[in-house]
């Protein structure tokens, strides 16, 4: 008797990759063919983006889904997850593809690499000593973290982790390791822009590398910057590997800010209000984790007219006593007295003048009336003299609430007319700014801050999420004031002062 592979039909080579997806078996590709009059995997992409692939007679809903998932158009905004768990989940699969020898080098890729604010799914880089993966293969489908694997190609593998996170695994070897990896970075207009600017050189890119169109032979792709130098541009950040500017613009941008770059930490909450820890215990943390900090900001809220998980107002000067106390423990002032408050519904702060005044620091922040269009409210806190930032400017909460309605030109010119900063808040469901204001506010000459907004000890590693925001905003070292010393942010709100009296 004959086997069920004899007997089944050849698979086209352009439709090739559909026949290594799980449970597409020849005879479902032959129906997707014949029943969609598709002749190449962009046509079967096109009619998956359609709807027509549901139309296919035979085809099962688990094999829809795998095929879908194999083209990366299972992504709904439902099923997108925050940057600070895709990174934490693509890290922790990193880690272990590593334990592999094998593997000599693996990188995150994809809109991970490039840091967007939600992850549809986890993009990996391998570099292998060998072409041959069939033995990686075997070892990453017995892996702790694999479901399942969906699809596997010469040089890609895409597995359901058990976390429902979508890996797509990228394998390389040396020679192609940089190309690959620029390759599967950027965004598709940002990779257009790329090919088409290496065509005009006589040049085709793509993950085997740079090649001369003319003569067929491999130019550059070891490392990344080898083929930036062929083209001729410099080496561009991932995090600007959009489609927001010309590639001229992008070469302009000055050296974009960094993580080491901080000096200080400007929104930390404690347990006088809704965090866990004590100003103490914060202070011995920080100091200790994150010894370039100079300083740190302890911006309790304040308010008498929110009763729960505040501060109360007659506690401020305890508060205040006890951050003398402990620095002069410390032997010097690293700790910043500073506040939270609210911006009430006519834009005023709710701490009066002669309560503000007693701070190094205020913050003023929304947290009421989502909907409204909040220009007005936003600019009159701007104009407040007491008031030296806005957190969470735009409200959003990342799949829960979107920003509410405000006019940011508005809202950035006061800030700049005043003197205000704006801060870009870390928290995963904020990034606070996101990278488009920011990049608006930049551009109006607007100072910005980089804040945890921690609750507890875990939460201050969220400050790299922030400069991921401000990065991707083509953000520099000048843009963000908590880069500089305490006589910076001093002199800032000296600045502030006279701007208003002018």
């Amino acid at each position: 008797m004959k086997s069920h592979l004899k007997n089944s039909p050849p698979i086209p080579a352009p439709l090739a990759p559909l026949g290594r997806i799980r449970d597409i078996t020849p005879r479902d590709v032959q129906a997707i063919q014949q029943q969609l009059g598709v002749n190449s995997i962009k046509d079967v992409i096109t009619a998956i983006i359609n709807g027509r692939l549901e139309t296919v007679e035979g085809l099962k809903p688990a094999q829809i889904k795998n095929i879908r998932r194999a083209f990366k158009l299972n992504k709904t905004a439902d099923s997108r997850v925050p940057l600070w768990d895709a990174r934490l989940a693509g890290e922790e699969l990193l880690r272990a593809l590593c334990q592999f020898p094998e593997v000599e080098k693996a990188t995150l890729t994809g809109s991970l690499r490039r840091s967007k604010d939600t992850i549809g799914d986890i993009d990996i880089l391998l570099q292998l000593s060998e072409a041959d993966h069939r033995k990686l293969l075997y070892k990453i489908a017995r892996m702790a973290q694999t479901e399942r694997i969906i699809a596997t190609g010469p040089h890609h593998i895409c597995l359901i982790l058990r976390n429902q996170l979508q890996a797509d695994i990228r394998l390389a070897t040396r020679k192609y390791f940089g190309a690959s990896l620029l390759y599967y970075t950027g965004s598709t207009q940002y990779g257009d822009s790329l090919k088409s600017m290496a065509a005009q050189k006589g040049f085709r890119l793509g993950p085997l590398g740079l090649v001369d169109m003319q003569t067929g032979e491999y130019v550059a792709g070891e490392q990344e910057t080898d083929i930036y130098h062929q083209l001729g541009i410099g080496y561009l950040e991932p995090e600007l590997r959009e489609d927001h500017q010309s590639m001229a613009a992008l070469q302009s941008i000055p050296p974009l800010v960094s993580f080491s770059q901080l000096k200080g930490d400007m929104q930390i909450h404690t347990n006088w209000s809704d965090g866990t820890e004590s100003i103490a215990g914060i202070a011995r943390y920080l100091s200790h984790t994150f010894p370039h900090y100079q300083y740190i900001v302890i911006t309790d809220h304040v308010s008498a007219k929110r009763p729960n998980h505040v501060l109360p107002p007659a506690d401020v000067f305890r508060q205040a006593a006890e951050i003398d106390r402990i620095n002069d423990q410390m032997g010097f002032g690293y700790i910043k007295k500073g506040v939270e408050t609210d911006i009430l519904e006519n834009g005023e702060p709710e701490l009066a003048p002669e309560v503000l005044q007693q701070f190094d620091w205020v913050i003023a922040s929304i947290h009421t009336d989502f909907t409204r269009d909040n220009t007005d409210r936003l600019i009159k806190a701007c104009e407040n003299p007491y008031v030296h930032c806005i957190g969470h400017p735009s409200g959003r909460m990342i799949g829960m609430r979107p920003p509410y309605p405000a006019d940011w030109n508005a809202v950035f010119d006061a800030a700049a007319r005043t003197g205000t900063a704006l801060e870009i808040n870390s928290r995963p469901n904020r990034l606070d700014l996101n990278d488009e204001l920011v990049r608006k506010a930049v551009r109006k000459g607007v100072k910005l801050v980089i804040n945890s907004d921690a609750r507890t000890l875990s939460h201050f590693d969220f400050v790299k999420l922030g400069v991921s925001m401000a990065r991707r905003g083509a953000c520099s070292k000048k843009d963000i004031l908590n880069t500089g010393s305490w006589e910076d942010i001093e002199a800032f709100k000296a600045a502030k002062q006279q701007l208003l009296r002018s």
